[in-house]
């Protein structure tokens, strides 16, 4: 299974001014010299994960100032909950109108006559098969691995 990694996200222009942003406050605050500023900056405006984005901040405290980096970090992660939720629910709205649908052909293949046994195996392979396909979907969706 494929899982949501934290570190392995890729970070934004907005992220590195960000970063940046508190490596300059705390260069004012004393906690940094010229040449380590210096570095830091120049690692976090290369940085393309969260990971190498972090590695610029190792050992400096979180200030207050530093708060909207983290709402920032939060408000992603309710976007893509959000996104998530939407996506399945509408998925999950057209798996229930295949099912019913299913369910009615199996009905009407019970009324003209059809034996039991053969409908009741299709409708059940019928519905294994659309299922998986949905599951499918879902597995592949963007936000599913995000």
């Amino acid at each position: 299974m494929r899982g949501y990694h934290l570190w392995r996200m890729l970070v934004g222009d907005h992220d590195r001014e960000l970063a940046t942003q508190a490596l300059r406050r705390h260069f004012v605050h004393g906690r940094l010299s010229t040449s380590e500023l210096a570095d830091r900056v120049d690692t976090a405006l290369n940085a393309r994960t969260r990971r190498q984005l972090s590695a610029a901040l190792e050992g400096l405290p979180l200030t207050w100032e530093d708060l909207p980096a983290g709402i920032h970090v939060a408000a992603r992660r309710v976007r893509l909950g959000a996104r998530r939720a939407k996506f399945f629910f509408a998925l999950f709205r057209v798996w229930f109108k295949v099912n019913l649908a299913l369910i009615l052909a199996f009905a009407v293949a019970l009324v003209v006559g059809a034996p039991l046994g053969m409908a009741l195996g299709a409708a059940v392979a019928a519905w294994a098969l659309t299922s998986y396909g949905f599951w499918r979907v879902w597995r592949r969706h963007p936000s599913a691995t995000r």
